[in-house]
């Protein structure tokens, strides 16, 4: 799993996901739609909740991200097919998610706290996500690599997928589209209802395939093909309707709902371990979203058809928690003090060939201790917390962002605008 070239996929830890389903089956039943829910704190969303493994996750080595430029490919080719509007939920999903980078008021914020390392130095992982295209693909699934089994909504699957079958469709879509491949990009494939997955095309008796009650199965899971910078990253994101997988919650009306809580699940774990060498609990191997999987927290608000205990750019989604080591706890959102940013330049009115001053202001309550990160509009970039730069160009408009970062990996991200005579 941790050794060079491609890596076995990071499925869902077994006994999380069967703990998860158990209770998830004893809870409440989703609201009927056009229902609004009572009882948002105290309803079934606290019924569902899992005990999670309390020791922290460690680091191992390898690399985090520092940005996530996402790409969601829709694999359905005739007589399959997706509902109504569930590609543009998942679209709007990770617009949302872009959007609100660098705030830390949803559970991406959580992994900040993580780090990798050059020399003595941390480096830590960024909430600083772009969605970057929706990829409708629909070339032929090849003959199933694996044996079609009963999924756990009681219907057997139609198609299944191994996980060698899925690598070379992500490559196809790569090369036929001309995409990037490295470690600040993140594929997502998502396939239909009655489509299967396991690793292997043995996995019913060995183990790993979709379905969390049986075959040491899994929800989804997260991989990737080749090695360091020029690796492929990427998920594969099964229809989620099934005990274990699914939220019970449906804030947005519709069936992508059950798929974006375990979108969020894999793409925390993807930004925190990418390679498999980054940050795990090492008595089990749990990432930091299997250890909160299927627990909630409590919700913040209710729609018509289910709670919500996230609001990303003004939209609701249920998403499971994400391991905080700095909070020692499952948490929906980084609560910590976050660094408050402004900065000046002058002279108001720059002039390109000459020097430009730039002034920081940082505050933060407890905290002395920042790292300054600058990108000027020609590409130009500073560590420093007063920097001065100077413009080659003449007449144009652009903006100067500043990411502040303190001494436990929250950061603050302040954008100016600046025209250049």
């Amino acid at each position: 799993m941790r050794s060079g070239g491609w890596a076995p996929p990071r499925w869902l830890s077994t006994r999380a996901v069967l703990l998860a389903a158990l209770a998830i089956l004893a809870g409440s039943a989703r609201p009927a739609s056009g229902a609004a829910p009572s009882g948002a704190a105290s309803s079934a969303a606290a019924t569902r909740i899992v005990r999670p493994n309390l020791a922290d996750v460690t680091y191992h080595g390898g690399p985090v991200q520092h940005s996530s430029a996402v790409y969601a490919i829709f694999w359905a080719p005739a007589p399959f097919s997706f509902p109504a509007n569930y590609q543009a939920v998942v679209s709007q999903y990770f617009t949302d998610v872009a959007h609100d980078s660098y705030l830390a008021t949803n559970v991406y914020a959580n992994p900040t706290q993580y780090y990798d390392t050059n020399g003595n130095a941390k480096r830590y992982a960024s909430y600083n996500v772009a969605f970057k295209a929706a990829i409708i693909e629909t070339r032929a699934f090849p003959a199933s690599g694996c044996t079609n089994y009963v999924i756990g909504d009681s219907s057997v699957s139609k198609v299944c997928l191994t996980d060698t079958q899925i690598q070379k469709e992500i490559a196809s879509v790569i090369s036929s589209h001309h995409l990037p491949r490295g470690l600040s990009t993140n594929y997502f494939l998502f396939t239909p209802q009655g489509v299967a997955s396991c690793k292997t095309a043995n996995g019913l008796s060995s183990g790993g395939c979709y379905n969390p009650l049986q075959f040491n199965g899994h929800c989804a899971y997260h991989s990737h093909i080749g090695s360091g910078g020029n690796a492929v990253l990427y998920a594969h994101m099964a229809y989620d309707a099934l005990a274990g997988c699914t939220s019970l919650q449906s804030p947005n009306g519709n069936a992508a709902d059950a798929v974006l809580n375990n979108v969020s699940h894999e793409h925390n774990e993807m930004i925190t371990d990418p390679l498999g060498t980054g940050w795990y609990d090492s008595s089990n191997g749990d990432e930091i979203s299997d250890k909160c999987h299927q627990t909630f927290g409590v919700p913040m608000g209710a729609t018509a058809t289910g709670q919500y205990n996230q609001i990303i750019n003004g939209h609701g989604y249920y998403l499971q928690q994400g391991w905080s080591n700095r909070a020692g706890a499952c948490v929906q959102r980084n609560s910590f003090p976050q660094p408050i940013v402004s900065f000046t330049f002058k002279p108001a009115t720059p002039v390109h060939g000459k020097k430009i001053t730039f002034v920081s202001s940082v505050k933060e309550s407890g905290e002395s201790s920042f790292a300054y990160r600058w990108s000027f509009p020609d590409n130009g970039a500073s560590s420093a917390k007063n920097p001065t730069h100077t413009f080659a160009s003449a007449v144009f408009a652009g903006n100067v962002t500043l990411v502040i970062t303190d001494s436990h990996g929250s950061q603050t991200r302040m954008v100016k605008a600046i025209t250049v005579m």
